[in-house]
């Protein structure tokens, strides 16, 4: 009797850890051909691959006419055809599912994961993160690519990875962002007393602020409602969320070319389900990760002035403006992220210098 009860037992506490197996905390796990299954992040699979089956959420905020989606949505597809169905990559835009800091906690914890977010909300786990996309510090895409290409940040990439995040790429970007409003803003006094639209990341927050604005953090989805109702008066975003879902050229008319972030994400996964893909199939998926951006940075900037021509057709305008003063107002920024999230203050003076070192190479 006792014989048969432990069997029994044996078998509840077996089924038990195979119901729990293989998730990661939020991936999902499917039965491969041939009765396989998908193996848990961390586990030791044959380097070739073959038996190897594995499925990925891949969530981020963006909306399909946003260069952002149109990138990961391509991504999706390239990953799943490439690796004939062995990594299947299902796509979630538009913050169906976790979005901005959550979803980098669902790659922490160890999800079948992937997610595209701003470098800022790696900062609470590096706090050098922050710093790469500091304001007023780009004034080219170029110049950003030689940053992200370096030495630096491949090291920054090595310290994340030791808190359970893997960068698969840097170069999912689309322009530069501005303030866009109603308003006739050239300095930043001109901001002073008005509300703008900002997004959950802290240091999106902190650089509105900087700018003389007052910063009310929302989705994109709530701020054109917030913009009709008189709650905010703009936000700070790039020419293709200008142009983009909701059509917001038809309640803001005017761009301040402030140019005060880089408009980028970091396309990223959990690092121990990242190590336990076979190497055949991890290659494919970094090939595909790179090619992705790439595409989107060379397709964005290909598409603006086609934007900006539709844009100016809805009478929408842009001015220079005052970038001494911005630059300025913006200095306070880089010492709240060293005290914010502990990130070296030396590394502004590294970055600089890369992209001075850039320009001078390619004046």
């Amino acid at each position: 009797m006792k014989k048969a009860l432990a069997m029994i037992l044996s078998l509840a506490m077996a089924l038990s850890l195979a119901a729990c197996g293989g998730g990661g905390g939020g991936g999902t796990s499917t039965p491969a051909p041939g009765g396989s299954s998908t193996p848990s992040a961390g586990t030791s699979t044959p380097d070739d691959g073959d038996d190897y089956y594995l499925e990925i959420r891949f969530s981020n905020v963006f909306q399909p006419t946003e260069w952002n989606y149109k990138a990961s949505e391509k991504l999706a597809q390239m990953i799943t055809e490439k690796t004939d169905g062995h990594i299947k990559v299902t796509y979630y835009g538009q913050n169906e599912l976790d979005c901005y800091a959550d979803s980098v906690s669902q790659a922490v914890n160890g999800a079948n994961w992937m997610g595209l977010e701003e470098p800022s909300l790696f900062a609470d786990y590096v706090g050098d993160a922050a710093m790469v996309i500091a304001p007023m510090l780009y004034s080219s895409t170029a110049e950003y690519n030689y940053v992200m290409d370096s030495d630096f940040v491949a090291d920054l990439c090595d310290r994340l990875a030791a808190e359970n995040i893997h960068i698969l790429d840097t170069h999912y970007s689309f322009g530069f962002r501005s303030v866009v409003t109603n308003l006739d803003v050239t300095k930043p006094e001109d901001l002073n007393g008005h509300i703008l639209r900002a997004t959950s990341s802290a240091l999106f927050t902190k650089t509105l602020e900087a700018l003389g604005a007052t910063p009310n953090a929302m989705s994109f989805t709530e701020c054109l409602q917030a913009i009709q109702g008189g709650v905010v008066e703009g936000f700070e975003g790039s020419t293709s969320t200008l142009a983009g879902a909701g059509n917001p050229y038809e309640l803001v008319k005017k761009v301040a070319l402030t140019n005060h972030l880089i408009a980028t994400r970091w396309l990223f996964m959990p690092e121990d389900l990242y190590q336990s893909i076979p190497t055949k199939w991890r290659d494919i998926i970094d090939e595909c990760a790179y090619e992705c951006g790439i595409w989107e940075q060379t397709s964005c900037r290909e598409d603006e002035d086609t934007q900006k021509e539709m844009l100016a057709g809805q009478g929408v305008t842009w001015n220079e403006v005052d970038l001494d003063a911005f630059t300025a107002a913006c200095e306070p920024v880089y010492d709240w992220i060293c005290e914010e999230y502990g990130a070296d203050p030396a590394l502004r003076g590294k970055l600089v210098e890369l992209i001075n070192e850039y320009r001078a190479n390619n004046g």
